[in-house]
């Protein structure tokens, strides 16, 4: 009996700590949505990785939360439905879409005489492969697609142990005749998946697939607004992208990006926060107005207030003010684009925040 009981408790043992296997079923499709908490790594090692090994990140303290949503191909614009929807050819059919920031929009877009925002990636999810099929901008509030003319695969699947795989990505995107502007974008992935074991977040355990990506970009910008049109660099972009998967969570259970060797972005699943989320209660009595917002911002506070943060949906901080310890302010927004943000205020009685609505 004692025996029987030994090999009973040893294959369940083995059981909860084997290598699994990550399918196409373990990935999001068309309609779902995951809540992600994005925090600082400070401290964490997130290179380490092994065979049965365990990563403990239940330290982990959200700042800040968005919901990703994966959305329907019958959301985007015509032209976009078009290029990406059930007439598109087979290997350009997406899946869904989601907002991404791999273009430098915002950067570019303050030098443009056009106005241009709403950056999507679409997506194609198949039983061997996700791959990205390129993206949206929108150009003065028009949906324009633009395919990429290689393919990139993000994942190769089904995913195990000690798996590994190469891809490239080229696109190119061409604003004319709106605008003599142009963007190259060329992308190189190495993959590996270095590790299997148990990962801890503040979520729960999980029985995990650990992956190493190692991404080498290279985007050119054209342009005709300072002197003779001329092609430009921008600086090239070299990170490492550690992600686990665990069976059934529709994506990663938890990412962190490394820059030139420091990790200046973690985010993980998570149940929902609260829009405070991570905000210290406080005794703040402040107020905002207009909001919606379409240029100017005013700030009416009972005491001093020295920082204003405006986040975009995802999580992004996109604007940071120091008010200097004052009563009142008036917040200059032209810079933002229109759309749905966040903003908080802190001063000496703790922080608030607001939703806001920029039109």
């Amino acid at each position: 009996m004692k025996a029987f009981l030994s090999v009973l408790f040893l294959s369940f043992f083995v059981g909860i700590s084997s290598q699994i296997t990550v399918s196409v079923a373990d990935f999001a499709n068309s309609g779902d949505t995951v809540r992600i908490s994005q925090a600082a790594g400070t401290g964490l090692d997130f290179a380490s990785t092994g065979a049965n090994y365990t990563w403990d990140f239940s330290a982990l303290s959200a700042t800040s939360q968005y919901l990703k949503e994966y959305n329907p191909i019958g959301f985007a614009s015509l032209l976009v439905f078009g290029t990406y929807g059930p007439v598109a050819p087979t290997n350009y059919r997406a899946s869904y879409f989601n907002p991404t920031n791999d273009l430098p929009l915002d950067q570019l877009s303050q030098f443009l005489p056009v106005s241009l925002s709403d950056l999507n990636q679409y997506t194609k999810r198949m039983t061997d492969s996700i791959t990205s099929l390129g993206y949206s901008i929108s150009v003065n509030g028009q949906g324009v697609p633009f395919k990429s003319d290689t393919i990139e695969t993000r994942y190769k699947l089904p995913l195990n142990y000690n798996d590994s795989h190469y891809s490239r990505g080229y696109t190119y995107i061409d604003l004319n005749p709106v605008i003599d502007f142009k963007i190259k974008q060329y992308r190189q992935r190495t993959t590996n998946v270095d590790g299997w074991g148990t990962i801890i977040t503040p979520k729960g355990t999980f029985q995990a697939l650990r992956l190493r990506h190692d991404i080498a970009e290279i985007d050119s910008v054209y342009q005709t607004f300072f002197g003779a049109g001329q092609w430009f660099g921008t600086p090239p972009i070299q990170r490492t992208e550690y992600e686990w998967f665990a069976n059934g969570e529709k994506e990663w259970v938890l990412k962190a990006t490394e820059t030139n060797g420091t990790v200046n972005q973690v985010e993980y699943q998570e149940d929902y926060l609260g829009l405070d989320a991570s905000l210290i209660e406080s005794s703040l009595d402040v107020s905002i107005g207009p909001n919606p917002v379409h240029e100017t911002l005013f700030i009416d506070s009972k005491s001093p207030v020295y920082l204003a943060q405006i986040f975009d949906g995802a999580g992004r901080l996109v604007l940071s003010t120091s008010l200097n310890h004052v009563l009142n302010y008036s917040l200059d927004l032209n810079a933002l684009h229109t759309g749905t943000y966040r903003i908080i205020l802190s001063g000496i009685h703790g922080s608030k925040e607001f939703p806001l609505v920029k039109f």
